[in-house]
């Protein structure tokens, strides 16, 4: 059987998910994860090491990674896109999230910017083929091998220059301290990236509501837990990851940053059991507390009682009342 592509093809992807099931697919070119999750932590406006090194921090901070660790890894995806003029044909493999898209657009902002003399394809999907038993499709990861030849010969495009230019504009406007730019690139209608403004839009909503002061996924975990009543929170990102997140995102360590970060407050909104040995943060149970139910229903608003620092791109989330 001929293979789909070559050994001197490059497949970009933002995860390590669906590198053996290439190979399992017959493909026999080379894989690159590049999987800085810019959907969580600052995403700020600086200069590229700067940018690195910040960025490497809150990963080691987020997922408990040795600090240079974290660093040499990010440099080494980082300094993996010089070379991508170095391969014939670069495929970057994405589906509709927001992690997805975000990484998407910093490498149309890369390229743009690299200009690599190579061919370059672009699979985006939102959707799984027909043949795959998948309820809910939430990413390239659940797609069997057959899936994925059903994604090359059916949703590869050539990249082009609209394409560069559109997620330059997304890149810039994400590293910005007011998200009004972005608001308004989340509205373009027949985008040159066409799952991009649903993801914007995705990723807007983690902003404080005026109301509750809570993200989106902070307020879908509270209501989850209001609606089905105390469980482990392994189950807590279950259901929030088949059925009450419009357009999920997030990988399980993401999800345990996410409830770390609602954990600094003055008022807790949950409990947690203790952490018992040889378990993970997945078995401990959650119990929506009295702050947690007013806070969801917006009697009071979470930034009141909120005491750390989140962020949504270059957007800092600090409390609303500094001591």
């Amino acid at each position: 059987m001929k293979p789909l592509d070559t050994k001197t093809t490059l497949h970009l992807r933002c995860g390590s998910d669906i590198r053996e099931t290439l190979k399992t697919a017959g493909f026999i070119g080379e894989f690159l994860e590049f999987s800085d999750p810019f959907c969580q932590g600052p995403v700020p406006d600086r200069p590229r090491d700067a940018f690195i090194e910040t960025r490497a921090a809150f990963i080691s901070g987020s997922f408990d990674l040795p600090d240079q660790d974290a660093l040499a890894r990010l440099r080494g995806e980082y300094d993996a896109l010089d070379r991508l003029g170095s391969y014939d044909h670069v495929v970057l493999w994405f589906e509709h999230d927001s992690y997805d898209q975000l990484i998407l657009a910093f490498l149309m902002d890369a390229i743009a910017t690299i200009q690599p003399e190579t061919e370059i394809d672009i699979i985006s999907v939102n959707q799984s083929p027909e043949f795959e038993p998948i309820d809910r499709f939430i990413g390239l990861g659940q797609l069997s091998p057959n899936g994925l030849i059903w994604c090359w010969e059916n949703h590869r495009t050539p990249l082009n220059s609209d394409m560069l230019t559109f997620g330059a504009k997304v890149w810039k406007a994400l590293r910005q301290d007011d998200p009004t730019d972005l608001k308004a690139l989340a509205e373009t209608e027949n985008a040159p990236l066409p799952h991009m403004p649903a993801a914007l839009k995705r990723h807007l909503a983690e902003l404080p509501d005026a109301k509750t002061g809570l993200g989106l996924t902070q307020s879908l975990t509270l209501q989850i837990i209001s609606d089905l009543g105390p469980m482990p929170l392994g189950k807590v990102f279950g259901h929030l990851m088949r059925s009450y997140d419009p357009l999920p995102y997030l990988g399980d360590l993401m999800f345990w940053s996410e409830v770390q970060w609602m954990m600094n407050c003055k008022d807790p909104l949950f409990t947690l059991s203790p952490p018992e040995p040889d378990t993970n943060w997945s078995t401990r149970t959650t119990t929506l507390t009295d702050t947690g139910q007013e806070t969801l229903t917006g009697t009071r608003n979470f930034l009141d009682t909120f005491t750390g620092t989140r962020w949504v791109g270059g957007v800092r989330i600090s409390p609303s009342h500094m001591d």
